[in-house]
């Protein structure tokens, strides 16, 4: 006998089998349409997808994030506070994540990360003072290491990679991607985009750079509005970045709460055969109810733009 239930879920499997039916019969012929120009013969449409695959490729090729001929002459035109407008994550300013337990050291000993160091000559000295800034939390031990410049800004385990790339006209100046697993970052990737940053003034760099390496940290925006009074930290949306160059005492005591006084349980059970199981669990701090409820992201990038 079928149930109403089984009725219910048969129609509605049949409903999805037809819709995605009919968007692949709609993708189908707008590909031999347009992309393949109507071919008559298999063979022609062979050849169609070839000339597809060249194209795709050529086009690939040509990119190149190390070019910064083709970038603005500088942002005291434009209003700095509108390039916060396409951050695909703005509205989840309350979202913590930390680290994975396996760089944050017991007894108070905070985070201990690694900073590669990926940029070209022109961002030493922003990347320095920024470091320097987040050094001063107690929370934080960061170890600089100055490797080969990457303009493809290619991630690896366990560190934060810092670079600076032509990303062209993205409507961000400055991105950071964590990567999560099972909801603790593993490793990160801070951008800077050359396009609108190449030419900007000290201070839009500074600042971006700031905001970058703090949302590597896992910390997440203090404000998103930049038209608003300034809050005088790194992480709150600006359009006048020089009232917001350091990360200010609120991100500092967000950093404390995150990385130091994690308590540890030694937890001992003896079983029935007298044997004793020993573990330690780190006990939950007030942050953690909140780092609990970051969505899951997987292999990809937990995106924290400006």
């Amino acid at each position: 006998m079928t149930t109403d239930f089984e009725k219910s879920s048969r129609n509605r499997n049949m409903v999805f089998g037809a819709a995605a039916v009919a968007l692949i019969g709609v993708g189908g012929y707008l590909t031999w349409k347009y992309a393949l120009d109507e071919p008559k013969t298999l063979s022609e449409a062979g050849e169609g997808f070839g000339e597809l695959w060249e194209k795709g490729k050529d086009e690939v090729s040509s990119w190149d994030f190390g070019n910064f001929t083709n970038v603005l002459d500088g942002l005291d035109d434009l209003s700095f506070g509108d390039l916060f407008d396409e951050d695909p994550n703005k509205g989840y300013n309350g979202t913590l994540i930390i680290w994975d337990d396996e760089f944050v050291k017991e007894n108070d000993g905070g985070l201990h990360l690694t900073l590669q160091n990926a940029l070209d000559d022109t961002w030493q000295e922003e990347f320095a003072i920024a470091v320097a800034d987040w050094q001063e939390s107690e929370a934080l031990q960061l170890t600089p290491v100055k490797v080969e410049v990457d303009h493809e800004c290619n991630r690896v385990e366990g560190v934060m990679v810092v670079c600076n790339a032509n990303f062209g006209a993205t409507g961000w100046v400055g991105i950071n991607e964590n990567r999560m697993v099972n909801k603790r970052i593993t490793s990160s990737v801070s951008k800077m985009n050359e396009y609108y940053l190449r030419n900007a003034n000290f201070d839009h760099r500074r600042f971006t750079m700031c905001h970058e390496l703090g949302h590597g940290f896992g910390l997440p925006h203090t404000d998103e509005n930049p038209y608003n009074k300034n809050l005088g930290n790194c992480l709150d949306y600006t359009d006048d970045p020089d009232e917001n160059l350091l990360p200010g005492d609120v991100n500092m005591v967000k950093l404390k709460t995150m990385y130091l006084s994690r308590r540890r349980l030694r937890k001992r059970v003896v079983q029935e055969d007298g044997s004793i199981i020993e573990t330690i669990e780190v006990m939950a701090n007030e942050m953690d109810s909140a780092v609990d409820d970051a969505e899951e992201v997987g292999s990809n990038a937990n995106k924290k733009l400006m």
